[in-house]
């Protein structure tokens, strides 16, 4: 633990340091301008500092193409996540309201060249799944708001 201790110390000693030499303003100017930080505790508490205004995110969602279902026997649908401040979201998918979890891969959002976040959802079914349900959501929290989009399988080809 004591070399830990040193390692982290010596590690950022210099950063320490010079943000210690910064005036105030600068500091905070710097803060926020270019830092974002999360952090999620043990229970799930989430600890976000802000260096940037939020924004929501915009939820595109795709259906499987008729290619994918013909070829491989599968459907994957797709949630887009674009433009959202800060980093953090959560994806739930549900098939005619009822929540899924199977099949499911939602990637770590990434920062963008506006330092806004993107990210992507992707739900993997069997065709036959795929035509057994009637409505697919793609729900998206973020900052403690709820999004989403749905799409009919009934109207996809």
């Amino acid at each position: 633990m004591q070399s830990q201790q040193k390692l982290f110390h010596g590690h950022f000693l210099p950063y320490v340091q010079w943000w210690r030499s910064l005036p105030a303003i600068e500091r905070d100017w710097f803060l926020y301008n270019h830092v974002s930080l999360w952090v999620v505790f043990g229970g799930g508490t989430q600890l976000t500092v802000l260096g940037q205004p939020k924004a929501s995110p915009t939820v595109q969602l795709f259906p499987p193409s008729s290619e994918e279902i013909k070829t491989n026997n599968k459907a994957t649908l797709v949630c887009l996540l674009g433009s959202f401040y800060p980093g953090s979201v959560q994806v739930i998918w549900k098939a005619d309201g009822q929540q899924i979890s199977t099949g499911v891969e939602t990637t770590k959002p990434s920062k963008q060249s506006d330092n806004k976040f993107m990210a992507s959802s992707y739900l993997s079914l069997d065709a036959s799944d795929w035509k057994r349900h009637e409505t697919y959501t793609c729900q998206v929290t973020h900052d403690g708001k709820n999004f989403e989009k749905s799409l009919k399988s009934s109207e996809c080809s």
